[in-house]
């Protein structure tokens, strides 16, 4: 009796680490239907991140009110820390595969290429991934799972 419970608690936390790719960070003007890394799956605990390439980030997204203009700040969590993370270009209106304004309930997908550099750290990180309205609310917030290698 106690192999089956001890089997099913290990299968229990198995299936809740891999599971989740990405999580909500407090998405409150949208709701974030998919989001997709470059060669990262959803079955992945963490989205590896080689240094001296690109990463694309896709992030398929629905808005709950209109918006007139997004804009993307990302940041690497180290240790609880969060490190501003430059984008090539923060406008998510440009470039992106999303044309402002945003209509409510449509969905759109925000597409960008960021640069992993040579210098970066081998470590573990949450990417936080927020796409803001021109208020600087989020109208969507990710948290991704992440190391750089």
């Amino acid at each position: 009796m106690d192999n089956i419970f001890i089997s099913y608690l290990c299968f229990a936390l198995l299936v809740s680490v891999v599971s989740a790719t990405y999580s909500d960070c407090g998405s409150t003007l949208g709701t974030v239907s998919a989001i997709a890394v470059t060669d990262c799956k959803d079955s992945d605990a963490q989205c590896v991140l080689r240094r001296n390439s690109n990463v694309t980030i896709q992030i398929s997204f629905v808005p709950n009110k209109s918006i007139q203009q997004i804009n993307a700040v990302v940041h690497g969590v180290i240790l609880g820390v969060p490190i501003p993370f430059e984008l090539p270009n923060s406008d998510g209106c440009k470039d992106s595969g999303v044309s402002c304004p945003l209509q409510e309930g449509q969905t759109y997908t925000y597409s960008t290429t960021l640069p992993v550099l040579k210098k970066y750290p081998r470590v573990n990180v949450e990417v936080k991934f927020e796409l803001q309205d021109q208020s600087d609310s989020d109208v969507t917030c990710s948290m991704i799972p992440s190391k750089i290698q």
